[in-house]
Protein backbone atom coordinates (compact mmCIF):
# COMPACT_ATOMS: atom_id res chain seq x y z
CA UNK A 1 0.00 0.00 0.00
CA UNK A 2 3.20 2.44 0.83
CA UNK A 3 3.72 2.03 -3.09
CA UNK A 4 0.12 3.03 -4.22
CA UNK A 5 0.57 6.18 -1.78
CA UNK A 6 3.85 6.79 -3.40
CA UNK A 7 2.36 6.89 -6.73
CA UNK A 8 0.09 9.40 -5.26
CA UNK A 9 2.92 12.27 -4.83
CA UNK A 10 3.67 12.16 -8.36
CA UNK A 11 2.21 14.14 -10.46
CA UNK A 12 -0.43 13.18 -13.18
CA UNK A 13 0.60 14.86 -15.69
CA UNK A 14 4.33 13.08 -15.60
CA UNK A 15 2.80 9.27 -14.76
CA UNK A 16 1.17 9.81 -18.09
CA UNK A 17 4.58 10.51 -19.61
CA UNK A 18 5.94 7.64 -17.89
CA UNK A 19 2.85 5.46 -19.34
CA UNK A 20 3.43 6.96 -22.56
CA UNK A 21 7.41 6.01 -22.76
CA UNK A 22 6.53 2.65 -21.06
CA UNK A 23 4.17 1.44 -23.34
CA UNK A 24 6.04 2.30 -26.24
CA UNK A 25 9.83 0.82 -24.98
CA UNK A 26 7.66 -2.66 -24.16
CA UNK A 27 6.52 -2.80 -27.62
CA UNK A 28 9.30 -2.07 -29.38
CA UNK A 29 10.93 -4.89 -27.06
CA UNK A 30 8.55 -7.12 -27.86
CA UNK A 31 7.59 -6.11 -31.26
CA UNK A 32 11.20 -6.68 -32.39
CA UNK A 33 14.12 -7.19 -30.65
CA UNK A 34 14.68 -9.92 -27.89
CA UNK A 35 18.04 -7.93 -26.25
CA UNK A 36 16.81 -5.72 -23.53
CA UNK A 37 17.09 -2.04 -24.03
CA UNK A 38 18.00 1.12 -21.01
CA UNK A 39 15.52 3.44 -21.66
CA UNK A 40 17.11 7.02 -21.54
CA UNK A 41 15.66 8.83 -18.14
CA UNK A 42 14.47 12.96 -19.25
CA UNK A 43 16.94 15.47 -17.75
CA UNK A 44 14.41 18.04 -15.92
CA UNK A 45 14.47 21.31 -17.06
CA UNK A 46 16.30 23.92 -14.55
CA UNK A 47 14.93 27.47 -13.84
CA UNK A 48 17.60 30.16 -14.35
CA UNK A 49 19.08 32.25 -11.80
CA UNK A 50 20.04 34.48 -13.54
CA UNK A 51 18.97 38.27 -14.05
CA UNK A 52 18.04 38.33 -17.93
CA UNK A 53 21.96 36.80 -18.55
CA UNK A 54 23.44 39.89 -16.74
CA UNK A 55 23.94 39.10 -12.99
CA UNK A 56 23.26 36.16 -10.41
CA UNK A 57 21.27 35.94 -7.91
CA UNK A 58 22.62 36.33 -4.37
CA UNK A 59 23.83 33.19 -2.17
CA UNK A 60 22.38 34.90 0.64
CA UNK A 61 18.78 35.74 1.10
CA UNK A 62 18.59 39.88 -0.02
CA UNK A 63 15.03 39.43 0.43
CA UNK A 64 14.14 37.90 3.73
CA UNK A 65 11.06 35.55 5.26
CA UNK A 66 9.12 37.85 7.21
CA UNK A 67 6.21 37.65 9.66
CA UNK A 68 4.11 39.52 11.72
CA UNK A 69 5.10 40.29 15.63
CA UNK A 70 1.66 41.03 16.75
CA UNK A 71 -1.33 39.08 14.48
CA UNK A 72 -3.88 41.17 13.19
CA UNK A 73 -7.26 40.96 12.68
CA UNK A 74 -8.91 39.08 9.80
CA UNK A 75 -11.80 40.48 7.87
CA UNK A 76 -13.71 39.04 5.31
CA UNK A 77 -15.38 40.91 1.85
CA UNK A 78 -17.89 38.59 0.29
CA UNK A 79 -20.09 38.93 -2.63
CA UNK A 80 -22.21 37.15 -5.18
CA UNK A 81 -19.21 35.27 -6.93
CA UNK A 82 -16.28 35.78 -4.31
CA UNK A 83 -14.88 34.96 -0.15
CA UNK A 84 -12.17 37.34 0.23
CA UNK A 85 -9.76 36.69 3.01
CA UNK A 86 -7.71 39.56 4.02
CA UNK A 87 -5.57 40.54 7.34
CA UNK A 88 -5.26 44.20 9.09
CA UNK A 89 -2.01 43.00 9.61
CA UNK A 90 0.16 44.46 6.83
CA UNK A 91 -3.18 44.79 5.10
CA UNK A 92 -2.55 41.42 2.80
CA UNK A 93 -4.99 39.07 1.17
CA UNK A 94 -4.87 35.35 2.30
CA UNK A 95 -7.40 33.75 0.27
CA UNK A 96 -9.63 34.27 -2.54
CA UNK A 97 -12.47 31.90 -2.79
CA UNK A 98 -14.75 31.57 -6.04
CA UNK A 99 -18.34 30.46 -5.05
CA UNK A 100 -19.00 28.82 -8.39
CA UNK A 101 -17.98 25.49 -9.85
CA UNK A 102 -17.99 24.33 -6.39
CA UNK A 103 -18.53 20.46 -4.94
CA UNK A 104 -21.49 19.84 -2.73
CA UNK A 105 -19.44 20.05 0.58
CA UNK A 106 -18.11 23.01 -0.61
CA UNK A 107 -18.76 27.41 0.77
CA UNK A 108 -15.95 28.49 -2.10
CA UNK A 109 -13.25 27.00 -4.58
CA UNK A 110 -9.80 28.47 -3.33
CA UNK A 111 -8.18 30.28 -5.97
CA UNK A 112 -5.75 31.36 -4.08
CA UNK A 113 -4.68 29.71 -0.47
CA UNK A 114 -1.52 31.53 0.77
CA UNK A 115 -0.53 35.04 2.40
CA UNK A 116 0.90 38.49 1.70
CA UNK A 117 -0.74 39.03 -1.43
CA UNK A 118 -0.01 43.24 -1.69
CA UNK A 119 2.57 43.09 1.35
CA UNK A 120 4.78 46.15 0.67
CA UNK A 121 7.68 47.34 2.17
CA UNK A 122 11.32 48.84 1.95
CA UNK A 123 14.28 46.03 2.49
CA UNK A 124 16.24 49.07 4.82
CA UNK A 125 12.45 49.00 6.89
CA UNK A 126 11.24 45.18 7.21
CA UNK A 127 9.89 46.06 10.50
CA UNK A 128 7.76 48.32 8.64
CA UNK A 129 5.78 45.03 6.42
CA UNK A 130 3.20 44.02 9.24
CA UNK A 131 2.02 47.52 10.71
CA UNK A 132 -1.66 47.76 10.99
CA UNK A 133 -3.66 48.83 8.50
CA UNK A 134 -7.16 50.32 8.97
CA UNK A 135 -10.40 48.81 6.84
CA UNK A 136 -12.86 50.93 5.27
CA UNK A 137 -15.98 49.97 3.94
CA UNK A 138 -16.40 50.44 0.57
CA UNK A 139 -18.68 49.11 -2.05
CA UNK A 140 -17.60 46.36 -4.50
CA UNK A 141 -14.02 46.95 -3.35
CA UNK A 142 -11.15 46.03 -0.11
CA UNK A 143 -9.73 49.73 0.94
CA UNK A 144 -7.23 49.75 3.85
CA UNK A 145 -4.78 52.71 4.99
CA UNK A 146 -1.93 53.30 7.24
CA UNK A 147 -1.03 56.20 8.81
CA UNK A 148 2.38 56.37 10.17
CA UNK A 149 3.02 60.30 11.42
CA UNK A 150 3.17 61.89 7.76
CA UNK A 151 3.34 58.74 5.47
CA UNK A 152 0.27 58.18 4.48
CA UNK A 153 -0.50 54.58 2.72
CA UNK A 154 -3.62 53.01 0.91
CA UNK A 155 -4.73 49.74 -0.04
CA UNK A 156 -7.44 49.45 -2.88
CA UNK A 157 -8.91 47.04 -4.60
CA UNK A 158 -11.39 47.04 -6.79
CA UNK A 159 -13.15 44.08 -7.39
CA UNK A 160 -15.61 43.79 -10.74
CA UNK A 161 -19.15 42.72 -10.94
CA UNK A 162 -18.63 40.17 -14.03
CA UNK A 163 -15.04 39.56 -14.84
CA UNK A 164 -12.39 37.87 -13.10
CA UNK A 165 -9.47 40.70 -13.20
CA UNK A 166 -9.06 43.58 -10.50
CA UNK A 167 -7.89 46.86 -10.16
CA UNK A 168 -5.35 47.14 -7.56
CA UNK A 169 -3.56 50.19 -6.41
CA UNK A 170 -1.23 51.15 -3.35
CA UNK A 171 -0.91 54.79 -2.98
CA UNK A 172 1.81 56.62 -0.81
CA UNK A 173 1.28 60.01 0.39
CA UNK A 174 4.29 61.93 1.85
CA UNK A 175 2.77 64.75 3.80
CA UNK A 176 6.05 65.74 5.84
CA UNK A 177 8.35 68.48 4.67
CA UNK A 178 11.32 65.60 3.76
CA UNK A 179 11.65 63.30 0.87
CA UNK A 180 10.60 59.70 1.63
CA UNK A 181 13.40 57.54 0.23
CA UNK A 182 12.24 53.81 -0.03
CA UNK A 183 15.07 51.63 -1.20
CA UNK A 184 14.43 48.41 -2.61
CA UNK A 185 10.90 48.35 -2.26
CA UNK A 186 9.12 44.83 -2.01
CA UNK A 187 5.29 44.44 -3.42
CA UNK A 188 4.24 41.27 -3.15
CA UNK A 189 2.39 38.77 -5.49
CA UNK A 190 2.09 36.26 -3.10
CA UNK A 191 3.09 33.79 -0.57
CA UNK A 192 2.51 29.98 -0.53
CA UNK A 193 3.41 27.26 1.50
CA UNK A 194 5.13 24.63 -0.26
CA UNK A 195 5.47 21.77 2.38
CA UNK A 196 3.43 19.04 1.40
CA UNK A 197 2.63 17.23 4.83
CA UNK A 198 1.27 21.17 5.84
CA UNK A 199 -1.13 21.07 3.03
CA UNK A 200 -2.08 17.34 3.35
CA UNK A 201 -2.60 18.49 7.31
CA UNK A 202 -5.36 20.73 6.44
CA UNK A 203 -7.06 18.37 4.32
CA UNK A 204 -6.04 19.40 0.83
CA UNK A 205 -6.49 16.10 -0.69
CA UNK A 206 -5.95 17.68 -4.29
CA UNK A 207 -2.63 19.46 -3.25
CA UNK A 208 -0.29 19.82 -6.19
CA UNK A 209 2.93 21.91 -6.29
CA UNK A 210 2.12 25.31 -8.02
CA UNK A 211 3.67 26.61 -10.89
CA UNK A 212 5.32 29.69 -10.56
CA UNK A 213 5.59 31.17 -13.74
CA UNK A 214 7.26 34.98 -14.71
CA UNK A 215 7.51 36.76 -17.92
CA UNK A 216 10.99 38.94 -18.33
CA UNK A 217 12.46 40.07 -20.95
CA UNK A 218 9.81 38.76 -23.51
CA UNK A 219 10.97 35.37 -22.29
CA UNK A 220 8.59 33.29 -19.63
CA UNK A 221 10.31 30.86 -17.13
CA UNK A 222 9.05 28.56 -15.20
CA UNK A 223 9.93 28.22 -11.18
CA UNK A 224 10.05 24.51 -10.14
CA UNK A 225 8.72 25.13 -6.85
CA UNK A 226 9.40 21.56 -5.55
CA UNK A 227 13.14 22.11 -5.93
CA UNK A 228 13.57 25.75 -5.44
CA UNK A 229 16.50 26.39 -2.65
CA UNK A 230 17.02 29.80 -2.75
CA UNK A 231 16.20 33.02 -4.85
CA UNK A 232 16.24 34.38 -8.39
CA UNK A 233 15.36 37.73 -9.60
CA UNK A 234 14.71 38.87 -12.87
CA UNK A 235 14.82 42.37 -15.07
CA UNK A 236 11.86 43.86 -16.97
CA UNK A 237 9.21 41.66 -15.65
CA UNK A 238 5.80 41.92 -17.11
CA UNK A 239 3.40 39.50 -14.78
CA UNK A 240 3.90 37.01 -12.41
CA UNK A 241 1.07 33.95 -12.30
CA UNK A 242 1.15 31.24 -9.18
CA UNK A 243 -0.61 28.75 -11.14
CA UNK A 244 -2.97 26.04 -9.30
CA UNK A 245 -5.05 22.91 -10.71
CA UNK A 246 -7.88 25.03 -10.68
CA UNK A 247 -7.08 28.60 -9.45
CA UNK A 248 -4.58 31.07 -11.23
CA UNK A 249 -3.17 34.37 -9.82
CA UNK A 250 -1.80 36.97 -12.33
CA UNK A 251 -0.58 39.87 -10.92
CA UNK A 252 0.30 42.34 -13.67
CA UNK A 253 2.63 46.04 -12.94
CA UNK A 254 1.90 49.45 -14.71
CA UNK A 255 5.12 49.34 -15.36
CA UNK A 256 7.98 46.87 -16.05
CA UNK A 257 10.29 45.87 -12.99
CA UNK A 258 11.98 43.67 -11.33
CA UNK A 259 10.48 40.24 -10.14
CA UNK A 260 11.93 37.77 -7.17
CA UNK A 261 11.35 34.18 -6.09
CA UNK A 262 12.51 33.21 -2.97
CA UNK A 263 12.24 30.34 -0.25
CA UNK A 264 11.95 31.45 2.99
CA UNK A 265 13.34 29.42 6.38
CA UNK A 266 9.59 28.61 7.20
CA UNK A 267 9.82 26.55 3.64
CA UNK A 268 7.15 28.85 2.29
CA UNK A 269 7.31 30.41 -1.20
CA UNK A 270 7.27 34.25 -1.82
CA UNK A 271 7.00 35.96 -5.28
CA UNK A 272 6.51 39.43 -6.38
CA UNK A 273 8.23 42.49 -7.32
CA UNK A 274 11.33 44.55 -6.50
CA UNK A 275 11.40 48.61 -6.93
CA UNK A 276 15.09 49.75 -6.56
CA UNK A 277 14.43 52.93 -5.61
CA UNK A 278 10.77 55.04 -4.94
CA UNK A 279 11.26 58.64 -3.95
CA UNK A 280 8.50 60.58 -3.01
CA UNK A 281 8.51 63.94 -2.52
CA UNK A 282 6.96 66.25 0.00
CA UNK A 283 3.38 66.77 -0.35
CA UNK A 284 3.50 64.42 -3.15
CA UNK A 285 1.34 60.98 -4.13
CA UNK A 286 2.88 57.62 -5.30
CA UNK A 287 0.93 55.54 -7.03
CA UNK A 288 1.79 52.03 -7.79
CA UNK A 289 -1.19 50.02 -10.27
CA UNK A 290 -1.82 46.75 -10.64
CA UNK A 291 -3.96 44.23 -12.64
CA UNK A 292 -4.35 41.25 -10.53
CA UNK A 293 -6.92 37.98 -12.35
CA UNK A 294 -7.73 35.91 -9.66
CA UNK A 295 -10.11 33.49 -11.38
CA UNK A 296 -9.88 30.05 -13.16
CA UNK A 297 -6.62 28.59 -14.76
CA UNK A 298 -9.11 27.02 -17.03
CA UNK A 299 -8.55 28.09 -20.37
CA UNK A 300 -12.01 28.57 -21.35
CA UNK A 301 -13.13 30.37 -18.86
CA UNK A 302 -9.65 32.95 -18.88
CA UNK A 303 -9.18 33.32 -22.04
CA UNK A 304 -11.29 35.97 -22.55
CA UNK A 305 -9.50 38.33 -19.91
CA UNK A 306 -5.67 36.94 -20.31
CA UNK A 307 -3.85 37.43 -23.80
CA UNK A 308 -0.91 35.89 -22.08
CA UNK A 309 -1.81 32.18 -23.69
CA UNK A 310 1.74 31.17 -22.73
CA UNK A 311 0.11 31.06 -19.66
CA UNK A 312 -1.98 27.66 -20.76
CA UNK A 313 0.52 26.00 -23.02
CA UNK A 314 0.96 26.46 -26.48
CA UNK A 315 2.42 22.96 -27.81
CA UNK A 316 0.89 20.25 -30.15
CA UNK A 317 -1.30 18.21 -27.13
CA UNK A 318 -2.14 21.65 -25.77
CA UNK A 319 -3.73 22.64 -29.37
CA UNK A 320 -5.41 18.98 -29.42
CA UNK A 321 -6.89 18.89 -26.20
CA UNK A 322 -8.81 22.52 -26.71
CA UNK A 323 -9.99 21.25 -30.10
CA UNK A 324 -10.67 18.27 -28.11
CA UNK A 325 -12.69 19.82 -25.52
CA UNK A 326 -14.62 22.34 -27.65
CA UNK A 327 -16.07 19.41 -29.54
CA UNK A 328 -17.10 17.81 -26.02
CA UNK A 329 -18.58 21.32 -24.99
CA UNK A 330 -21.04 20.73 -28.13
CA UNK A 331 -22.05 17.54 -27.15
CA UNK A 332 -22.63 18.82 -23.61
CA UNK A 333 -25.25 21.23 -25.07
CA UNK A 334 -26.79 18.72 -26.12
CA UNK A 335 -26.71 16.19 -23.66
CA UNK A 336 -26.22 18.54 -20.20
CA UNK A 337 -24.15 15.52 -18.50
CA UNK A 338 -20.12 15.71 -18.79
CA UNK A 339 -19.62 12.04 -17.88
CA UNK A 340 -22.44 10.68 -21.03
CA UNK A 341 -19.78 14.00 -23.32
CA UNK A 342 -17.04 11.63 -22.58
CA UNK A 343 -18.13 8.39 -23.63
CA UNK A 344 -19.89 10.14 -26.97
CA UNK A 345 -16.62 11.83 -27.60
CA UNK A 346 -14.83 9.18 -26.83
CA UNK A 347 -17.46 6.61 -29.16
CA UNK A 348 -16.71 9.48 -32.26
CA UNK A 349 -12.97 9.05 -32.13
CA UNK A 350 -12.86 5.83 -32.21
CA UNK A 351 -15.68 5.76 -34.95
CA UNK A 352 -12.99 7.61 -37.28
CA UNK A 353 -9.65 5.50 -36.46
CA UNK A 354 -11.99 2.08 -37.07
CA UNK A 355 -10.72 1.74 -40.55
CA UNK A 356 -6.96 1.87 -39.37
CA UNK A 357 -7.90 -0.21 -36.27
CA UNK A 358 -9.46 -2.40 -38.73
CA UNK A 359 -6.66 -3.09 -41.22
CA UNK A 360 -4.37 -3.09 -38.00
CA UNK A 361 -6.24 -6.03 -36.46
CA UNK A 362 -6.92 -8.06 -40.17
CA UNK A 363 -2.79 -7.65 -40.48
CA UNK A 364 -2.29 -9.00 -36.87
CA UNK A 365 -4.56 -12.07 -37.98
CA UNK A 366 -2.79 -12.44 -41.45
CA UNK A 367 0.71 -12.48 -39.52
CA UNK A 368 -0.39 -15.26 -37.07
CA UNK A 369 -1.14 -17.06 -40.02
CA UNK A 370 2.41 -16.84 -41.35
CA UNK A 371 4.20 -17.79 -38.43
CA UNK A 372 5.40 -21.06 -39.53
CA UNK A 373 6.79 -19.44 -42.78
CA UNK A 374 8.28 -16.61 -40.74
CA UNK A 375 10.11 -19.22 -38.41
CA UNK A 376 11.29 -21.46 -41.36
CA UNK A 377 13.25 -18.12 -42.68
CA UNK A 378 14.55 -17.49 -39.41
CA UNK A 379 16.34 -21.04 -39.34
CA UNK A 380 17.13 -21.50 -42.38
CA UNK A 381 19.17 -17.73 -42.71
CA UNK A 382 19.90 -17.62 -38.58
CA UNK A 383 23.71 -16.98 -39.70
CA UNK A 384 22.59 -14.21 -42.28
CA UNK A 385 20.73 -11.60 -40.61
CA UNK A 386 20.92 -9.52 -43.84
CA UNK A 387 19.17 -12.14 -45.80
CA UNK A 388 16.72 -13.65 -43.81
CA UNK A 389 15.80 -9.58 -42.85
CA UNK A 390 15.30 -9.60 -47.35
CA UNK A 391 13.28 -12.80 -46.99
CA UNK A 392 10.79 -11.54 -44.40
CA UNK A 393 10.47 -8.53 -46.22
CA UNK A 394 9.51 -10.37 -49.28
CA UNK A 395 7.13 -12.64 -47.73
CA UNK A 396 5.24 -9.25 -46.06
CA UNK A 397 5.57 -7.62 -49.20
CA UNK A 398 4.15 -10.79 -51.29
CA UNK A 399 0.80 -10.93 -48.39
CA UNK A 400 0.94 -7.38 -48.50
CA UNK A 401 1.36 -7.31 -44.63
CA UNK A 402 2.85 -4.29 -42.69
CA UNK A 403 4.83 -6.00 -39.52
CA UNK A 404 4.38 -3.26 -37.51
CA UNK A 405 0.50 -2.28 -38.05
CA UNK A 406 -0.68 -4.02 -34.65
CA UNK A 407 1.20 -0.97 -32.70
CA UNK A 408 -0.40 1.93 -34.87
CA UNK A 409 -3.44 1.98 -33.23
CA UNK A 410 -2.15 2.07 -30.01
CA UNK A 411 0.82 4.98 -30.88
CA UNK A 412 -2.04 7.03 -32.43
CA UNK A 413 -4.52 6.94 -29.17
CA UNK A 414 -1.72 8.02 -27.01
CA UNK A 415 -1.21 11.56 -28.40
CA UNK A 416 -5.22 11.82 -28.54
CA UNK A 417 -5.09 10.31 -24.95
CA UNK A 418 -2.56 13.30 -23.86
CA UNK A 419 -4.64 15.71 -25.60
CA UNK A 420 -7.81 14.72 -23.72
CA UNK A 421 -5.61 14.44 -20.38
CA UNK A 422 -4.50 18.19 -20.79
CA UNK A 423 -7.90 19.08 -22.04
CA UNK A 424 -9.85 17.54 -18.73
CA UNK A 425 -7.15 17.55 -15.77
CA UNK A 426 -7.96 21.54 -15.22
CA UNK A 427 -10.85 21.49 -16.41
CA UNK A 428 -12.93 23.49 -13.68
CA UNK A 429 -16.21 22.59 -15.66
CA UNK A 430 -15.93 19.17 -15.02
CA UNK A 431 -15.07 19.61 -10.87
CA UNK A 432 -18.04 18.27 -8.95
CA UNK A 433 -19.77 17.18 -11.58
CA UNK A 434 -21.97 14.19 -11.23
CA UNK A 435 -22.19 11.13 -13.47
CA UNK A 436 -24.21 8.20 -12.67
CA UNK A 437 -24.02 5.40 -10.29
CA UNK A 438 -21.36 5.85 -7.70
CA UNK A 439 -19.20 8.03 -9.87
CA UNK A 440 -19.90 11.59 -7.81
CA UNK A 441 -17.81 13.73 -9.17
CA UNK A 442 -15.66 13.25 -12.56
CA UNK A 443 -12.37 15.40 -11.45
CA UNK A 444 -11.32 13.16 -8.53
CA UNK A 445 -10.78 9.21 -8.26
CA UNK A 446 -14.15 7.12 -7.96
CA UNK A 447 -13.11 6.05 -4.87
CA UNK A 448 -16.30 3.47 -3.63
CA UNK A 449 -14.47 2.32 -0.50
CA UNK A 450 -11.79 3.12 1.60
CA UNK A 451 -9.88 -0.57 3.23
CA UNK A 452 -7.68 0.20 5.96
CA UNK A 453 -7.18 3.84 4.51
CA UNK A 454 -5.95 2.37 0.86
CA UNK A 455 -8.97 3.81 -1.64
CA UNK A 456 -10.53 1.55 -3.61
CA UNK A 457 -11.25 2.65 -7.26
CA UNK A 458 -13.16 1.01 -9.45
CA UNK A 459 -12.62 2.29 -12.75
CA UNK A 460 -9.05 1.89 -13.26
CA UNK A 461 -9.76 -2.04 -12.25
CA UNK A 462 -12.23 -2.16 -14.82
CA UNK A 463 -9.75 -0.19 -17.02
CA UNK A 464 -7.30 -2.72 -16.36
CA UNK A 465 -9.58 -6.20 -16.77
CA UNK A 466 -11.07 -4.62 -20.54
CA UNK A 467 -6.80 -4.29 -21.57
CA UNK A 468 -5.85 -7.57 -20.38
CA UNK A 469 -8.87 -9.02 -22.55
CA UNK A 470 -8.10 -6.79 -25.21
CA UNK A 471 -4.53 -8.39 -25.09
CA UNK A 472 -5.87 -11.59 -24.97
CA UNK A 473 -8.08 -11.42 -27.96
CA UNK A 474 -5.26 -9.58 -30.20
CA UNK A 475 -2.96 -12.11 -32.27
CA UNK A 476 0.44 -12.03 -30.67
CA UNK A 477 3.72 -13.90 -31.33
CA UNK A 478 4.81 -15.74 -28.56
CA UNK A 479 7.40 -13.21 -27.47
CA UNK A 480 4.60 -10.92 -26.76
CA UNK A 481 2.43 -13.26 -24.30
CA UNK A 482 4.09 -11.25 -21.39
CA UNK A 483 2.43 -8.12 -22.90
CA UNK A 484 -0.89 -9.51 -22.12
CA UNK A 485 -0.17 -8.92 -18.31
CA UNK A 486 2.53 -6.77 -17.87
CA UNK A 487 0.67 -3.94 -20.00
CA UNK A 488 -2.50 -4.18 -18.16
CA UNK A 489 -0.76 -4.38 -14.70
CA UNK A 490 1.34 -1.60 -15.54
CA UNK A 491 -1.65 0.95 -16.79
CA UNK A 492 -3.36 0.29 -13.06
CA UNK A 493 -0.48 0.78 -11.41
CA UNK A 494 0.22 4.67 -13.02
CA UNK A 495 -3.76 5.37 -13.44
CA UNK A 496 -5.12 4.38 -10.31
CA UNK A 497 -5.61 7.62 -8.75
CA UNK A 498 -6.51 9.55 -12.15
CA UNK A 499 -9.57 11.64 -12.23
CA UNK A 500 -12.56 9.18 -13.12
CA UNK A 501 -13.78 11.69 -16.19
CA UNK A 502 -10.31 10.18 -18.20
CA UNK A 503 -10.76 7.14 -16.44
CA UNK A 504 -14.05 6.82 -18.08
CA UNK A 505 -12.50 8.23 -21.66
CA UNK A 506 -10.19 5.05 -21.15
CA UNK A 507 -12.44 2.47 -20.18
CA UNK A 508 -15.35 3.55 -22.48
CA UNK A 509 -11.88 3.25 -25.64
CA UNK A 510 -11.03 -0.30 -24.20
CA UNK A 511 -14.75 -1.50 -24.17
CA UNK A 512 -14.99 -0.02 -27.93
CA UNK A 513 -11.69 -1.78 -28.63
CA UNK A 514 -13.37 -5.06 -27.71
CA UNK A 515 -16.76 -4.79 -29.73
CA UNK A 516 -14.27 -3.83 -32.49
CA UNK A 517 -12.30 -6.76 -32.50
CA UNK A 518 -15.10 -9.49 -31.68
CA UNK A 519 -16.63 -8.08 -34.91
CA UNK A 520 -13.42 -8.05 -37.33
CA UNK A 521 -12.32 -11.51 -35.93
CA UNK A 522 -15.63 -12.68 -36.78
CA UNK A 523 -16.22 -11.24 -40.21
Amino acid sequence: MTLWRDMDKIKEDVRLVIAFALAVIIIIIFGRFRAPQQPVSPQPQSTPRVISGEKTAPEQNVIPGLSPEKAGEEKIYEDSRYIIKYDTAGGVIKNIGLKKYTRPDESALNIFDGFDLLLTYSLEKPEDAYKPYSPVEKENAIYLQNITGNIHVEKNVSIPSELYTFTATVKISNRGKEPLHLKNYILSAGALNISRSQMKSRGDKEFSPPEILIKSNGKVFKANVSRAKREAIYENTEWIALKQRYGLVLVKPGIRQKGFITVSTDNSLKTGFLYDDLEVLPGETKNIELLVYAGPSDYFVARDEIKEKEIFGTGFFSAMGRFLFIILSYIHRVIPNWGWAIIILTLIIKAVFFPLTQKSLRSMKALQKLRPYLQDIQKKYKNNPQQMQKELMNLYKEYKINPFGGCLPMLIQFPIFIGFFIALRNSVFLRGAPFILWIKDLSVPDTIVKIGGFPLNLLPIIMAVTSFWQQKLTPQEPSQKALTYMMPAMFLFLFYNFSSGLLLYWTTMNIAGLIEQYYVHKK
